[in-house]
């Protein structure tokens, strides 16, 4: 696990359970955690998909929104949606990531606020991190979910 996954973990764990600090005794926190291998898909932005294993095994389709240069102009920060599609029901929210063009590496944080099926009023967090090459169009990655369960 990278340095800057182990940090980003960090803090948004503490984030996490300050947000659910308040949480009534009858909620429950689950942490899931598995692989993603990603594939670009056709879409009028871009758009990757591809299967998750672990503990959230199932399918996840993410669709961009906006992508913004930064400073360093290998860089550019992007805003979508992941859908992640269960056997036990979806989870989606708002993406944000931090891709380096250059290297393939990224960081993306998931804001997850829709559920359906047995996700439904679940709300956290998803972490991804890892690679994927922009002129392949393939990626792969390590995600981690803490999920607040109603």
């Amino acid at each position: 696990m990278s340095a800057l996954f182990k940090s980003w973990l960090a803090i948004l764990t503490c984030c996490l359970l300050l947000w659910t600090g308040s949480a009534r005794a009858d909620k429950c926190i689950e942490t899931y955690t598995g692989g993603f291998t990603s594939t670009q898909v056709e879409c009028d932005t871009l758009c990757t998909g591809g299967p998750l294993t672990g503990g959230l095994a199932g399918q996840l389709s993410w669709r961009m929104d906006s992508m913004e240069a930064t400073d360093d102009p290998n860089v550019v920060k992007l805003v979508g949606v992941n859908t992640i599609t269960t056997a036990d029901g979806t989870l989606s929210g708002t993406d944000y990531t931090i891709w380096n063009l250059a290297t393939g590496q990224f960081i993306d944080f998931t804001v997850i606020d829709t559920g359906t099926g047995a996700f439904e009023g679940v709300r956290g967090t998803l972490i991804i991190s890892g690679t994927f090459d922009p002129v392949a169009g393939a990626g792969t990655s390590n995600y981690i979910a803490i999920l607040k369960l109603p």
